[in-house]
């Protein structure tokens, strides 16, 4: 089931990020690191590939602005998601980061060149973390995301 973080949903100019991940450990800590983005930050998440497909084609919400995809998760891996985002037009430009336990690197070389944005290997540091993810945004929204 999809749950959105309710603290600072609807708050004028707040970013959506669907967050698709299994593990409740990793949720926490993504929440943690997305609340220093200086502007309000909305947190969708997907607890398996499928919930995050559906989440995105239904009509009655607004699309994110950022998608984060733990690779390994149940029903639809990260990467089987990241092939249907990056094949329909209305997804294209979302910035998407890899997430993974693996330092494997065919899991970095077709996560990348399947269209993400970013490749990061949990457990994150949480710095670099947030300056990557940041940066991304940042970016995104320059270029009228």
């Amino acid at each position: 089931m999809v749950m959105t973080v309710p603290s600072l949903r609807g708050e004028p100019g707040t970013i959506r990020v669907l967050l698709a991940e299994d593990d409740d450990d990793h949720v926490l800590l993504l929440q943690r690191a997305l609340r220093h983005y200086p502007r309000p930050v909305e947190i969708i998440v997907a607890r398996d590939g499928q919930e995050a497909i559906e989440y995105l084609q239904t009509a009655d919400h607004a699309r994110p602005d950022l998608i984060l995809l733990d690779i390994n998760m149940p029903k639809l891996t990260g990467l089987e998601v990241l092939r249907v985002l990056k094949s329909d037009p209305q997804f294209l430009a979302i910035p998407t980061v890899m997430l993974t336990t693996s330092a494997r690197e065919e899991d970095r070389t077709a996560s990348l060149s399947g269209g993400a944005n970013d490749y990061i290997i949990k457990p994150v540091n949480f710095r670099k973390f947030t300056e990557s993810l940041f940066e991304l945004l940042d970016r995104y929204f320059a270029a009228g995301g």
